[in-house]
């Protein structure tokens, strides 16, 4: 490429990824009941499958943490056996609960189409949509699903937003600003699986490629608390900061390495964990667009259902060959204590998992694998026994609440992730 070519390609507006609700599995159910039957650990960790759907209008919510002048979506079929389409699809702002600001619910296209069929196995993305947002925007992306039969629908399990749906048979209500057909309310994202916006020249993104311990349900609902929340405020105070997209691709249960099988409880109970990050990171982190950096948060699910310390590190290495592979810079985030965990999830307190868990925390702090570290675990353990989180900042001694994802955030080195936005070539340019 002549450098007059790179000048006008560092110029133009680049697509960048700004918000991910990775498919984890499709198990449904057939009540009616906003959450039905559900488990929880004594620490209220909420243990349900997903739900089925049938002839409904979703209005599924995304934060995103990018800016730009458009945007476009992604809608999921991949762990569907059959068929989906959707129709009415719109995009709007939202102003509380299922209520959009008034005049904000526009139309969204797929190649012109005012509906969409998506195959099993496959996504969709939409055409662009003018629509100007900012970091940390509350879009809420509505549908209608024709199928007048329970099927299990393709969803991330559980989110940080409540989303909304009408009754089953309850017929189309995409297009209606007001939220008051939309009476059932769900943690799972059904379908809509990214938000992607059309950024100024120079945007970056950095994924987060994690689990729970990103994604915690231990954070406030719908209050924007976990710590890539946390790091986007940060970055905006800072100069450059609002050019970088922090992308969440975190899944509750999800493990680093494949072939875990958790016994009791865990995510094959529910099909809810999704692919090992081994499996899942083409298209979960490499597709992000405008990808520069992923940051690595996984690995403690895998130590808690008694993997050893080298099946971790021997993940780690996989996923920083793909990282590089891809052109993206690997970060790895020391793991966060689990020592006092009690109930379900006491595995992750147990002796072998705290000692697995210093040994790959060392593999990380010392080795060099990775082109950058943040040590999470410095960051959040109790000075006094760090196997243990600091004093009020987890309620279960394993998940972080408001100020432990607060304190993760805080760990990173904000000229490291500074440097990611530095003028290169490898985004994807608007043609």
């Amino acid at each position: 490429m002549t450098d007059h070519a790179h000048s006008a390609s560092a110029e133009r507006p680049v697509w960048v990824g700004a918000w991910r609700a990775n498919p984890s599995g499709s198990h449904g159910r057939t009540e009616t009941a906003p959450e039905g039957p559900r488990t929880r650990t004594r620490a209220g960790y909420p243990m349900a499958p997903a739900r089925q759907i049938a002839d409904q209008s979703l209005r599924m919510i995304a934060t995103v943490r990018g800016a730009g002048t458009a945007v476009r979506i992604s809608l999921s079929n991949r762990y569907g056996s059959s068929p989906v389409t959707f129709r009415e699809i719109h995009l709007g702002r939202q102003r509380s609960g299922a209520d959009l600001v008034p005049g904000s619910n526009v139309r969204v296209a797929f190649d012109g189409a005012d509906e969409v069929t998506v195959a099993a196995g496959a996504d969709a993305v939409s055409d662009p949509v003018p629509f100007p947002v900012r970091p940390l925007d509350r879009l809420a992306v509505s549908f209608h699903l024709p199928r007048p039969k329970h099927v299990p629908a393709t969803n991330h399990w559980l989110g940080t937003n409540t989303s909304y749906l009408s009754v089953p048979h309850g017929g189309n209500h995409a297009d209606a600003e007001s939220g008051d057909a939309f009476t059932e309310t769900t943690r799972s994202v059904y379908h809509l699986s990214g938000v992607d916006v059309l950024a100024a020249p120079g945007a970056r993104a950095v994924v987060v490629l994690g689990d729970s311990f990103t994604e915690s349900n231990a954070t406030t609902l719908d209050a924007d608390q976990i710590w890539p929340d946390h790091l986007t405020r940060r970055l905006l105070t800072i100069p450059g900061g609002a050019g970088l997209s922090v992308v969440s691709s975190a899944i509750s249960f999800n493990f680093a390495a494949p072939g875990i099988r958790p016994t009791l409880i865990g995510p094959r109970v529910f099909n809810i964990g999704g692919p090992a990050g081994t499996e899942r990171f083409g298209a979960d982190v490499a597709a992000v667009p405008g990808a520069k950096a992923v940051i690595i948060l996984l690995g403690m699910n895998d130590l808690g259902f008694f993997a050893s310390a080298r099946t971790v590190i021997n993940a780690y290495r996989d996923l920083v060959d793909q990282a590089h592979a891809a052109g993206l810079t690997a970060i790895g985030g020391t793991l966060t204590p689990t020592g006092g965990a009690y109930g379900l999830e006491r595995n992750y307190g147990l002796r072998r998992a705290l000692r697995n868990r210093e040994r790959v925390n060392e593999f990380i702090r010392t080795t060099g694998l990775f082109d950058g570290i943040i040590d999470f675990a410095a960051a959040t353990a109790d000075p006094n026994n760090p196997h243990r989180w600091a004093l009020g900042l987890s309620p279960d001694n394993v998940h972080p609440n408001d100020q432990g994802a607060r304190a993760q955030a805080d760990a990173i080195d904000l000229t490291m992730l500074q440097a990611l936005t530095a003028p290169q070539t490898t985004t994807q340019p608007v043609p």
